[in-house]
């Protein structure tokens, strides 16, 4: 069973996230125990698949491993490229979708599903948020080797009720010049603020948001993992145009 930690003050928190300007970083977030098998299960995980949005092709294909299932099309993945001249979003990463339709009990991962969606998280969300509309979560584990990027995008995707975006990562002992950052831009381009991916830490933020993960490392030989997703509302959220899904 996943837990939050003892000790978590919402109402501190909540003053944080107003003062943030409705995004915050809550470090230890999972009783040591969850987060630990957790990242036991990501960091041994197989089934993932790569999806890609790069260079005009859209993709997301089975991997066994850090290959490609099936190897005729592992010289497609090897050649896929974000196109810097482009402004559209664009992303590159592994992902293992998430869900409640699932053969047996399933491992700590999918209990993660199970957990954002039960009561304590979602009282937690809405007192740390003030945000009384979040009644459910969706999610997927991500893996981010290296070359693997999400470029500037708002998280806004029509009829998804997406209220705030969340990432739980699950990354050891990383630094920020190994990329995989969290960053946020202002309304000048510039990044005003970001946050280097750090074990057991919650990153929650609302939506929309203009932000990105940067590239991870050619120079790394480790891997970024997380699971992310959004706190989202039965009902609808208002006018949202624009956006994309990933």
């Amino acid at each position: 069973m996943i837990r939050l930690a003892t000790g978590l003050d919402a109402g501190a928190l909540a003053e944080a996230f107003r003062a943030g300007r409705q995004r915050l970083h809550i470090p230890g977030v999972l009783d040591p125990d969850s987060a630990e098998a957790v990242a036991a299960v990501l960091e041994a995980e197989t089934r993932w698949k790569t999806t890609v949005a790069a260079g005009g092709q859209y993709l997301e294909l089975p991997l066994n491993g850090r290959l490609a299932e099936d190897p005729a099309n592992q010289p497609w993945l090897d050649g896929a490229r974000v196109d810097g001249a482009s402004p559209v979003t664009q992303y590159m990463f592994d992902t293992r979708r998430l869900t409640a339709e699932r053969d047996g009990p399933g491992d700590a991962a999918d209990a993660v599903l199970d957990f954002l969606n039960g009561p304590e998280f979602i009282g937690f969300a809405r007192a740390v948020t003030g945000d009384d509309r979040i009644d459910l979560a969706d999610a997927q584990a991500s893996r981010y080797r290296p070359g693997h990027v999400l470029t500037a995008h708002n998280d806004v995707m029509p009829g998804k009720n997406r209220l705030y975006g969340y990432v739980l990562n699950f990354t050891r002992d990383w630094r920020a010049d190994l990329g995989g950052n969290l960053v946020f831009y202002g309304p000048d381009g510039h990044i005003e603020h970001g946050w280097t991916p750090a074990f057991n830490a919650l990153n929650l933020f609302v939506v929309p948001t203009r932000h990105a993960v940067t590239e991870v490392a050619s120079f790394t030989t480790r891997d970024r993992l997380s699971i992310v997703g959004w706190l989202r509302s039965h009902t609808a959220v208002g006018p949202q145009a624009g956006g994309i899904r990933y």
